[in-house]
């Protein structure tokens, strides 16, 4: 496996560019994670699903804002501000951190998710239909080794994108997503909607439950993007796994009518996150009962997170199947999609599901 490393990102134009082949490169990639989060200096790690490369920078600051060239971390709630870790600085360019993101304080017992669920469900009935996400978090004792954790979690899922990344305002997190919520190669568009959960190889049809969860999702990132002024085409819908649970699946891929730059796209960006696979339909309903509901807080899990080139070369992924990382803890991440018929016990049993995919891969010190 190879890694780009960037061992002085404040001087580069561009992304990182140094790449190591020889069998050290993972002990090196080991130490300079460990070096970065021990100084309390912003970093970056990622790969992209299916590739060998890994990608690994840091830099002096993490600056608010969508910026190109860097990797840019999304919070769930909208009115936090994006964060750019850049590849170089220019300290005329960036406005000082003006937030900090909480660590939970204790975990969701299965009477408060259970409540959220029925809260839920009460509001949907009111509002005629729709589907909100009842979150879950689960805090557990103990030193995590990071590094080791990261690189688990590259072996275990090869096909998601797998990152680690460290900002004074948001704290250490890792994951390995599977949901790509936009990317753009050379100006064409490509995105997903993903939802819908059951264990991996289930035998027979997807139940109506999850059907019109996913065509929930899938409406609206097709409405989004073409209100948006952009052309949109749908592909085949498909069944996908990640990890203990599989999804359905259907890509879209976009041309816009006239090129993106920084404004155009950051308004599409709060456009489409948090989609309705990671907040809920209609947003603002979902947004005000998760605020009644979860009283940890969601932090990153549900925004958005990628490296950040030009608005013509960019990689966002979905900030799930995640956990946050403090120097005695560590609180782990996961929800489900509920709808009218939904039941609260079988959610909390996805919720489970979901959160081995970074359980199973926890290093401890």
């Amino acid at each position: 496996m190879g890694i780009r490393y960037d061992r002085d990102s404040q001087k580069r134009n561009e992304g990182p560019t140094i790449y190591f082949t020889d069998t050290n490169s993972l002990i090196m990639l080991s130490n300079a994670l460990r070096s970065a989060l021990d100084s309390n200096t912003p970093f970056y790690a990622y790969r992209r699903p299916g590739e060998m490369m890994i990608t690994f920078g840091t830099s002096e600051i993490a600056v608010e804002g969508l910026h190109p060239g860097g990797f840019v971390i999304a919070p769930f709630l909208p009115s936090l501000p994006y964060l750019t870790i850049p590849y170089r600085r220019n300290v005329n360019d960036f406005s000082e951190q003006s937030f900090k993101i909480p660590f939970p304080e204790s975990s969701t017992s299965s009477e408060d998710h259970h409540k959220e669920v029925e809260t839920i469900q009460e509001a949907l009935k009111e509002n005629g239909g729709g589907k909100i996400i009842a979150g879950r978090i689960i805090i557990e004792g103990g030193k995590v080794n990071v590094a080791a954790t990261f690189l688990q979690l590259l072996s275990s899922h090869p096909a998601a994108f797998v990152f680690c990344f460290f900002t004074p305002q948001t704290g250490c997190w890792l994951g390995a997503s599977p949901e790509l919520l936009l990317e753009s190669k050379r100006g064409l568009l490509s995105t997903m909607a993903l939802a819908g959960s059951r264990p991996s190889g289930f035998v027979g049809p997807w139940d109506e439950k999850n059907i019109e969860e996913q065509r929930m999702v899938a409406d609206f990132i097709s409405e989004t993007l073409t209100s948006n002024d952009i052309i949109v085409e749908e592909g085949e819908t498909v069944t996908r796994r990640a990890g203990k649970v599989e999804h359905i699946c259907t890509p879209f891929f976009g041309e816009p009518r006239k090129p993106l730059n920084e404004k155009n796209l950051s308004i599409l960006l709060h456009t489409l996150s948090p989609t309705p696979a990671l907040c809920g339909l209609p947003r603002d309903l979902a947004l005000k009962v998760i605020a009644e509901c979860e009283k940890g807080g969601r932090g990153c899990y549900g925004g958005f997170c990628g490296p950040f080139n030009t608005p013509e070369s960019f990689t966002f992924y979905a900030i799930l199947r995640c956990a946050r990382i403090s120097n005695t803890d560590y609180c782990l991440y996961a929800g489900g999609g509920i709808t009218l018929r939904s039941d609260a016990q079988k959610e909390w049993e996805e919720t489970e599901l979901k959160a081995l995919t970074v359980r199973d891969a926890i290093v401890m010190k």
